[in-house]
């Protein structure tokens, strides 16, 4: 009798342990869970990885339609709704305390929410994907050497010239406007864009915008508050300067031909896969040449607490048909592309060389499921 009881009891727990199972899926139905997949380091040789820790609740799960690849109003509807369904934020958040920036706080002169920025490698919640670092100049970069008119021989760069405050991602629709003119949404960069002097490189697509922000040291930012009063610029003024130095005043204070002639962008895939690494390999280029550059400058207004800002918006919408080819394979592979964006004014004359890089901004893995949306102006 016992023995049968003992029976009875194990059939009734194994119905109950039945009921309790999930439906069987399918393997090619069932999703990969994050913690197993491995936690590889970003090619950031100097900075220490954070520690992955499967147990944040911060789980970022990835969809099958991509809402980039359509534009105008269901580019933004459609992002949202991912966004919404990923469980990622959509609406404003306070930046958090351990920012890259912790002393720097958002002026309170206008009414503005400040949207989210990307945070700065490394980043444990993320496996340091979707942020931004800053690579070694030296290790990254070849410029034209002090011969390079006689030699055409390249060295490795100094230190760059402006250091790099933050980065940005940002999806646009018909409410927010195209996104240009960047410096003017006081919500961008975490409501810090204008607590210090910044040069931003805005890159302008159908769906939103890429935006690269630098610190603009002191000296520079003095021959641009001297344009700006009208004064003349002399090349006997500059002598006593560096050649990068003259070379960077020249561009800021010059006119837009002589901009578009000068602005070179060296984009470098540090990790990828292997059609995007030989396409984005560093090659130097004039951006002027190959797409629109609207160059803008707004001045500081110290009675409102807000510093200046040189701006230059590129038109990645009206690229070449091999920059579109770029764009479109980059934007593709936006989530598995570890990129460096470095910035160089050309050195053409004697005097202008050797070169040194203006600044640089790597971006690692990049998900726009997770980009806010910029508010109406």
């Amino acid at each position: 009798m016992q023995h049968e009881e003992q029976i009875l009891a194990a059939i009734r727990r194994s119905s109950v342990s039945r009921r309790l199972q999930p439906l069987s899926l399918p393997d090619a139905c069932r999703q990969r869970a994050r913690s197993a997949e491995r936690n590889i380091p970003e090619p950031d040789s100097d900075t220490e990885v954070g520690a992955s820790d499967d147990r944040s609740p911060r789980r970022f799960t990835r969809i099958d339609s991509d809402p980039l690849d359509s534009t105008g109003d269901a580019v933004t509807s459609q992002s949202e709704s991912s966004l919404a369904d990923s469980g990622a934020e959509t609406t404003a958040q306070t930046p958090p305390q351990d920012s890259a920036f912790p002393n720097e706080k958002p002026h309170h002169n206008h009414v503005m929410v400040a949207l989210p920025t990307l945070p700065r490698y490394p980043i444990a919640e993320t496996k340091n994907q979707n942020c931004w670092s800053e690579p070694h100049a030296s290790k990254c970069f070849k410029v034209r050497g002090p011969n390079y008119t006689i030699d055409k021989k390249k060295i490795s760069s100094g230190p760059y010239i402006f250091p790099a405050r933050g980065a940005d991602l940002i999806l646009t629709n018909q409410f927010s406007g195209p996104g240009t003119d960047i410096a003017l949404r006081h919500s961008v960069l975490a409501g810090r864009v204008r607590s210090m002097p910044t040069f931003i490189i805005n890159f302008c697509f159908p769906w939103g915008v890429l935006v690269n922000y630098y610190e603009i040291p002191k000296l520079y930012s003095s021959f641009l508050e001297k344009k700006e009063n009208g004064e003349t610029i002399h090349d006997e003024l500059l002598e006593c300067l560096a050649p990068h130095e003259r070379t960077i005043i020249r561009f800021l204070t010059g006119d837009d031909e002589h901009r578009q002639s000068k602005l070179k962008l060296i984009p470098v895939c540090i990790e990828g896969p292997w059609v995007v690494k030989q396409m984005v390999a560093g090659k130097p280029a004039i951006i002027g040449k190959r797409l629109p550059v609207a160059y803008k400058y707004h001045p500081a207004d110290k009675s409102r607490g807000i510093a200046e800002c040189f701006e230059a918006d590129l038109d990645i919408s009206a690229s070449d048909p091999v920059g579109k080819k770029v764009v479109k394979l980059c934007r593709s592979y936006m989530t598995s592309v570890t990129v460096d964006i470095g910035v160089v004014i050309e050195g053409a004359e004697d005097d202008e060389l050797p070169e040194q890089m203006l600044g640089c901004i790597r971006l690692h893995k990049l998900d726009a499921l997770l980009a806010p949306t910029l508010p109406p102006s």
